[in-house]
């Protein structure tokens, strides 16, 4: 008799088991998230956003801390550090990630693109898989992107209207290949510079511009040294929310879908809001003594056939997956059937 109740005990805790979530005791996990810039910035208030609805939809599985306006580290060193995890998640500035990752220079082609919308479409299809790719080599995973607004100019002279206003301009700049086309041009680039000391360098009269987005420059209060802003879409940066690949390969499947949908969602967002941001900053730039202009299509059409063979370099020296970027993001065929799915 006893034998069969210990018999029938055993049975029922191998049955209770079975049947009780493998999750039920596991401990939630923390996830660091760590960001820069400021909070009130509509890419900043969107990923809040997420944060707050993976966090409600993962509850007891996993929770995200983020650590804002550069605590743990910023724009310069985030890639390194998610790539070596040394947090778990960070919002990775595309344009510094570029020397780590050179693929990314395929969706940030100075000039390449004439709208937001159009650099969004390079972040979609066999173009993202192939940027995708190539952050996990260097052991990160994408969750999403944030779009930003164009790179204007920023100038204590004059608006410019012509290719000629380029020559003997000196201009503060941090990418390379933006650095060989403005030397193409004429202009004098400048990478000595770092962001945090162009504001002084714009007002002491070291540097004639800076290159920097409408939305970003009134933030910086580049408006107030160089109170001369034109409007030329030079190129359009991205936030990307990545996470250290052995982490996410931690996670459980459920969770992993959660962030990447409702990335998803947030990634349209920002490009909905990243215009009207734009409107909204042009016009707080000019009620505050700026005078916005925007550059004739057809100078900035002579600058695309400058550009053009800087990009075909860039891809040669890259290989096969950069001469299909350039391939894909240059289609003007494969745009307009992307923007119509």
């Amino acid at each position: 008799m006893k034998n069969r109740v210990s018999l029938c005990v055993c049975c029922l805790f191998v049955i209770a088991a079975v049947l009780v979530p493998l999750s039920a005791g596991a401990k939630e996990m923390t996830l660091k998230l760590a960001e820069w810039g400021p909070t009130k910035h509509y890419v900043a208030e969107a990923r809040a956003e997420w944060i707050k609805t993976v966090n409600e939809a993962a509850k007891g599985k996993v929770k995200i801390v983020a650590y804002p306006g550069g605590q743990l580290y910023g724009p310069k060193d985030m890639h390194m550090a998610v790539a070596k995890g040394s947090v778990d998640m960070g919002v990775v500035l595309q344009p510094a990630a570029m020397g780590m990752i050179p693929m990314l220079q395929g969706v940030y082609l100075p000039f390449a693109f004439d709208s937001v919308d159009e650099a969004a479409e390079a972040y979609r299809g066999e173009s993202l898989e192939i940027i995708k790719k190539a952050l996990e080599k260097k052991r990160m995973k994408l969750i999403y992107t944030s779009f930003m607004d164009g790179v204007q100019m920023f100038s204590n002279k004059k608006n410019l209207e012509s290719i000629e206003d380029f020559k003997g301009l000196r201009v503060l700049s941090a990418s390379p290949m933006f650095s060989e086309i403005m030397t193409l041009l004429g202009a004098a680039p400048d990478t000595s510079i770092p962001q945090d000391e162009q504001y002084m360098a714009l007002k002491r009269g070291v540097s004639d511009a800076t290159a920097n987005s409408t939305v970003g420059g009134y933030f910086q209060k580049s408006h107030e040294v160089a109170p001369h802003h034109t409007k030329m879409n030079m190129s359009f940066a991205t936030a990307m929310v990545c996470m250290n690949l052995k982490t996410w390969n931690k996670l459980p499947g459920e969770v992993q879908q959660v962030m990447l949908e409702e990335g998803r969602k947030q990634k349209a967002k920002t490009l909905a809001m990243t215009k009207r941001w734009e409107k909204k900053f042009e016009g707080a730039i000019a009620s505050e003594g700026g005078k916005v202009t925007t550059f004739p299509e057809s100078e900035r059409d002579k600058i695309k056939k400058i550009a053009r063979p800087v990009w075909k370099e860039w891809a040669e020296k890259n290989g096969k997956q950069a001469k299909r970027l350039l391939e894909l993001n240059l289609d003007k065929e494969h745009h307009g059937q992307t923007a119509q799915k």
